[in-house]
């Protein structure tokens, strides 16, 4: 099965959104710098700025997410070789093109989007309990 096209569409979908966040990131930066240049700092407050060099910076748990939907993947190939095994000989040929696109496909993102909503809950269980911790 070749994945070209797959990976192009996916290349093009990827490259248009960076463009777009561009653009709107500049807007809101120029945005922030007019609501900067339009206050009266004399009367203002001094703000402290956290130290970002020295402080323990949180970047959430990435390798618990991306753990997760390696595995939902995993788990999405293999669910679609059962598929593929009971039905595949049932089916007409010229379908069992569309069902090898249509088990894949959706294996693969059910499957992965179920391991980042596992991934979510429990970040979600430990951020609760932290806080937890935190007001004791």
């Amino acid at each position: 099965m070749d994945f070209t096209p797959v990976f192009i569409v996916g290349f093009l979908v990827f490259g248009t959104y960076k463009m777009l966040e561009l653009f709107v990131r500049k807007k809101e930066r120029l945005d922030i710098i007019e609501k900067f240049t339009s206050l009266n700092l004399e009367s203002a407050k001094p703000v402290r700025l956290p130290n970002i060099l020295y402080e323990k910076q949180d970047y959430g748990s990435w390798p618990l997410r991306i753990s997760l939907l390696l595995m939902g993947i995993g788990l999405g190939f293999l669910c679609t070789f059962f598929i593929q095994m009971y039905y595949r000989e049932s089916i007409h040929w010229d379908q069992k093109r569309m069902l090898d696109f249509a088990s894949i496909a959706f294996s693969i993102a059910f499957f992965g989007g179920l391991g980042l909503f596992i991934a979510f809950l429990i970040e979600l269980k430990q951020k609760n309990k932290q806080s937890k911790e935190d007001n004791d």
